[in-house]
């Protein structure tokens, strides 16, 4: 077995050994990376950062732009399958209604498009007709 009280000196002198505060030279380089860093902040982006931005910028709103392009496209063509669709329904239900019709109902509908043919049809000439008391 251990000995517990040689167990913990070894922890002492374990946890003792490795620096838990940063040196001197360590705390100046960080003060001088800091300064570095806050007064490139302050001076701002350089020429070659400006232009990467901008070029990114018009990649990413070209990229918008052809999103946009390309769900307008998808709606419309969504739209277009669905009124077709409904097209067709329409034909094959109004031919399935006529088809269903019995003659007689076909021969009013043909008699209803005779009367309204007349109805709209252009007059025709009129003859002048004599009154009894002119003929004479």
């Amino acid at each position: 077995m251990t000995d517990p009280k040689t167990n913990a000196a070894d922890r002492l002198v374990a946890d003792a050994d490795p620096a838990l505060e940063p040196s001197q030279a360590e705390i100046d380089a960080w003060v001088e990376r800091e300064r570095a860093r806050r007064k490139a902040w302050l001076e701002g982006p350089s020429e070659e950062e400006r232009a990467d931005y901008a070029s990114h910028l018009r990649r990413r709103r070209l990229a918008e732009a052809f999103d946009d392009g390309e769900v307008m496209i998808q709606e419309r063509m969504r739209q277009g399958i669905r009124y077709s669709r409904e097209a067709q329904l329409a034909a094959e239900g109004a031919m399935t209604v006529l088809y269903r019709w019995s003659r007689r109902t076909f021969a009013d509908l043909v008699k209803a498009g005779r009367d309204w043919e007349e109805e709209t049809a252009l007059p025709q000439a009129r003859r002048r007709v004599p009154m009894d008391d002119e003929g004479s």
